[in-house]
């Protein structure tokens, strides 16, 4: 059944459904819809949680070129994932000291891009760090480790352990250090990231005893190569807003971390500094997808609500079996029926929602899909050569549109 829209990314409610139709007649569905506002009032929120630490935002969650500048007016830094990531921030706003490469099996074509940019690359694999020594020797690095801590909310999406691709084993970091001082690199930091969808208890637990191993192993490691500029604890915050989640109290979170960093460096004089990547935290909620309902087809025991947004516009909910909150921009005057939204791509996986109750909406009217700044139009894709859809950017009374839909040329040309 439905649940509450009580919760965080519900400002689209605040706006008419005379308002989201006329966006809807001027660019056509389904389209995503950011909110300027919304996501400065995150920022905020995330910067008084963790006071004193700078913030990292992980722009695979959404690189819209809009949304960097607005990160980049909120005084936050980046980190990128890929030479095109780093080279767009960049073009938009942030500076390349603020920009952090956190790279994952990279080429020698994307360890060169990375030099020429004169960007930290933070790397995680001792041939990686080798190779980047020849190409950019006396660069300045960071090791990505792996501590063996590891959480999130689906096997997907947890980023340390035995399990995971990502970081270096603790047992390499001294093969590490001696390709740092071999190829004349210089060391300025030391990270990790364990998961995402941090949002329990359970993960604060974990990903605070991350932090204090990556903090123990910041002090050792300063004995032989001096004080690091920085320590990155990541980030994969999550976003709660089903009645059931737990939604993460971050200002505990932040003064739990602040208290176990000040202990391990009491003297500001010889303090690293502390990172944190908010991604999914800073941007989900300001995120919406408007997207119309093409058919109704009552079926056995159950409604089919089809929607000409799916899988390909959304990929969560099949790929993590993510929940949105969705609701109707016009809500009919019916009882509540239990609803199955579904996509227009031939797959039995296209469902952007599963027993939803509403009032049964009618072929035509427009649906609104919350939370989904992030990891919505960043993961889209043209399958079954469907197109990409518009992206609108919202400040106040005034809007824009920043990416068109994709055109037929564009895919199948």
């Amino acid at each position: 059944m439905a649940h509450s829209t009580d919760k965080p990314g519900q400002w689209p409610r605040a706006r008419s459904a005379r308002y989201w139709e006329s966006l809807a007649a001027s660019v056509g569905t389904p389209f995503y819809a950011y909110d300027r506002r919304v996501l400065a009032q995150q920022a905020r929120v995330l910067r008084e949680a963790f006071f004193g630490t700078e913030l990292r935002y992980a722009m695979k969650a959404n690189a819209n070129p809009a949304l960097l500048r607005a990160v980049a007016d909120e005084k936050i830094g980046i980190d990128a994932v890929s030479a095109w990531e780093a080279r767009l921030a960049h073009a938009n706003g942030h500076r390349r000291s603020r920009i952090l490469y956190t790279g994952n099996f990279p080429s020698d074509d994307e360890l060169r891009a990375i030099a020429s940019r004169g960007i930290v690359a933070n790397l995680d694999a001792l041939s990686a760090i080798d190779r980047y020594g020849k190409i950019a020797k006396g660069s300045k690095i960071a090791i990505r480790v792996d501590l063996e801590r590891g959480a999130g909310h689906h096997p997907h999406v947890v980023t340390a352990g035995v399990d995971s691709k990502f970081g270096l084993a603790r047992e390499d970091l001294p093969a590490a250090l001696e390709i740092v001082r071999k190829r004349g690199l210089r060391l300025v930091g030391l990270h990790q990231h364990i998961g995402s969808g941090l949002c329990t208890d359970a993960h604060r637990e974990v990903w605070l005893e991350a932090a204090d191993a990556l903090f123990d192993l910041a002090i050792s490691t300063e004995k032989s190569h001096g004080i690091l500029d920085f320590i990155d604890v990541g980030g994969g915050f999550g976003v709660a807003y089903p009645d059931d989640a737990h939604d993460p109290d971050l200002a505990q979170w932040g003064r739990s971390l602040s208290e176990a960093f000040v202990r391990r460096w009491p003297s500001k004089d010889r303090r690293p500094r502390l990172l944190i990547e908010p991604g999914r935290s800073l941007v989900a909620a300001c995120g919406a997808l408007i997207t119309r309902v093409t058919t109704i087809k009552p079926a056995r025991d159950r409604v089919w609500v089809g929607v000409d947004a799916g899988m390909h516009t959304l990929v969560r909910p099949a790929m993590y079996g993510s929940y949105h909150p969705i609701w109707p921009v016009r809500e009919r005057k019916s009882k509540p029926t239990e609803c199955w939204i579904v996509g227009p791509i031939c797959e039995s996986g296209d469902v952007l929602a599963e027993r939803r109750g509403m009032p049964l909406p009618r072929e035509g009217d427009l649906l609104v899909i919350g939370m989904v700044g992030a990891y919505g139009y960043a993961m889209a894709s043209t399958y079954n050569l469907r197109p990409k859809p518009a992206e609108l950017l919202i400040d106040g009374d005034r809007w824009e549109q920043v990416t068109r839909a994709s055109r037929y040329a564009e895919v199948c040309g």
